[in-house]
C-alpha cells in the first residue's frame, strides 16, 4: 500500500504540476495575446491620428483653397462691375454727345426757321405798308383836291 500510496502521490504530484503548468501556459498566452492586442492597438491609435492630423491639415488646404477662390471671385466682381461701370459711363456720354448734337441741331434749325419766318412776315408786313402807303397817297391826293375845290370855292 506505501507503493500504492506513493505511486498515487507521484501521479497526484505529476497531474498538480501538469495543471500548474497549464494554468501557467494559459497565463503566458493571455499575456502575449494582451500584448499583440495592445500593439495593434497602439498601431491603430497612431494610424487613426496620423488620420486625424492628415484630415486637420487638409481641412486647413481646403480652408485656404476656399478663401484663394473667394478672393478670386471678388477681384474678378470687382473687375467686371468696373468694366460694366466705365461701359454704362461711356455709353451714357455717348448719349448725351448724341443728345447735345441733336439739341443743337433742332436750336440751329428753329433758329433759321425762325429767320425765315421773320423774313417772309417782315416781306408781308413791308408789302402791306407799301399797299397802305399806296391808299394813304391816293386818300391824301384826293382830299388835296377836295381842300383845292373849297378853296376854289371859298375864293370865289
Amino acid at each position: 500500500m506505501a507503493a500504492a500510496k506513493s505511486e498515487f502521490f507521484s501521479k497526484a504530484s505529476t497531474l498538480a504540476r501538469e495543471v500548474y503548468l497549464a494554468n501557467l501556459g494559459i497565463a503566458g498566452s493571455a499575456f502575449e495575446q494582451s500584448q499583440d492586442l495592445f500593439k495593434n492597438t497602439e498601431a491603430k491609435l497612431k494610424e487613426t491620428e496620423a488620420k486625424a492630423k492628415d484630415i486637420y491639415a487638409k481641412r486647413n488646404e481646403i480652408f485656404d483653397d476656399l478663401i484663394s477662390r473667394g478672393e478670386k471671385v471678388q477681384s474678378d466682381a470687382v473687375s467686371l462691375f468696373e468694366e460694366s461701370k466705365s461701359k454704362a459711363i461711356s455709353k451714357f456720354e455717348e448719349t448725351k454727345s448724341q443728345a447735345k448734337t441733336k439739341f443743337e441741331e433742332t436750336k440751329a434749325q428753329a433758329k433759321s426757321k425762325l429767320a425765315e419766318l421773320k423774313t417772309e412776315s417782315n416781306a408781308a408786313v413791308e408789302e402791306r405798308m407799301k399797299e397802305l402807303r399806296g391808299s394813304f397817297d391816293k386818300v391824301k391826293g384826293s382830299i388835296s383836291r377836295k381842300a383845292e375845290k373849297v378853296e376854289e370855292v371859298v375864293a370865289e
